[in-house]
C-alpha cells in the first residue's frame, strides 16, 4: 500500500486560531466553558476539548458557567448580544475571514443591495452569515436557487468562506 500525504494538510489558521483560543479559555476559566454547537468540525478535537472542560452547547439556554466560546464559524448577531444580556463572557473565535464575509453581508445591506450568500443554508457559517445581511436575504447553492428569485437588481455577493470557486 502506497500512502500519499497531501502537500498542504491540516487546519486552517482560522480553526487553529479557535482552537488556541478554547485551550487558553479553557486555563483561565473558573468553571465550565461551553462552546454554542461544536468548535469545529473535527470530532477527535472536541473530544479533547470536553476533556479540558470545553462543552458544546446546542443553544444558550443549555450553558453552564460564565464562559461562551463562538464557533469559528460564527453565530448570528442576536446570540451574542443575548449571551452579553445573560452575563456570559463572551470569548469570539470566529476564523477572521467569516468576520470579513459578516461585515461584507451588513455594508451590502446598509448600502441597499439585496444580498445573496452563496453556500449551504444549513451550514453554522450561513445560518450566522444571514442576519448581518438583512430581512430579504437569498442563500443560493446553486443557479437554480437563484431562478425563484426572479430579476434581481443592485445584488452584492457574499460566498461562505469554505465555498470552492467553481
Amino acid at each position: 500500500m502506497e500512502i500519499v500525504v497531501a502537500r498542504r494538510a491540516g487546519f486552517c489558521f482560522g480553526v487553529k486560531r479557535a482552537i488556541k483560543t478554547a485551550y487558553d479559555t479553557a486555563a483561565r476559566a473558573r468553571g465550565p466553558v461551553a462552546s454554542l454547537g461544536p468548535l469545529i468540525h473535527n470530532p477527535q478535537v472536541v473530544a479533547q476539548l470536553r476533556e479540558l472542560g470545553v462543552h458544546p452547547a446546542e443553544t444558550l439556554g443549555e450553558v453552564q458557567g460564565e464562559s461562551l466560546i463562538i464557533r469559528s464559524h460564527g453565530v448570528p448577531e442576536s446570540v451574542i448580544h443575548e449571551a452579553r444580556s445573560a452575563g456570559l463572557d463572551v470569548v469570539d473565535a470566529t476564523c477572521p475571514f467569516v468576520k470579513k464575509a459578516q461585515e461584507h453581508a451588513r455594508r451590502l445591506h446598509r448600502e441597499g443591495y439585496r444580498v445573496v450568500i452563496v453556500g449551504d443554508r444549513r451550514h453554522p457559517e450561513v445560518r450566522g452569515l444571514c442576519s448581518y445581511a438583512g430581512p430579504d436575504v437569498l442563500v443560493a447553492a446553486s443557479p437554480r436557487d437563484l431562478e425563484a428569485a426572479g430579476r434581481l437588481r443592485r445584488v452584492g455577493l457574499v460566498a461562505q468562506t469554505t465555498v470552492t470557486l467553481e
